[in-house]
């Protein structure tokens, strides 16, 4: 949840017409979360019937998948950043290929 705050602060730091920035972050992550729960439920479901589950597999799944999340939000910020430093001659731009 600590990441679905942010990109809703980082939201709030953008220029109204780049909403739909922070919209798709908060969509990924939302599907992200979907992939870990049908994830989890193939799991259980795997145990249920006797089949062993390897925890180690299991830790760097979801290492990975904080990761991936961490990265998005991480990516976000670097735009907002682009953004609000925008015409800033002194700015080193995250992204040389702009922000638009």
């Amino acid at each position: 949840m600590a990441l679905l705050n942010r990109v809703q602060e980082l939201k709030l730091q953008l220029p109204s017409e780049h909403h739909s920035i922070s919209q798709y972050v908060d969509h990924a992550l939302h599907s992200i979360d979907s992939f870990v729960e049908q994830h989890r439920q193939f799991i259980a479901a795997q145990a249920l019937y006797g089949e062993k589950i390897n925890g180690t597999e299991e830790r760097l799944f979801r290492d990975t998948i904080s990761e991936i999340k961490a990265q998005l939000v991480a990516t976000l910020e670097k735009t907002v950043e682009d953004l609000s430093h925008k015409g800033d001659k002194h700015w080193k731009n995250h992204y040389q290929d702009g922000v638009e």
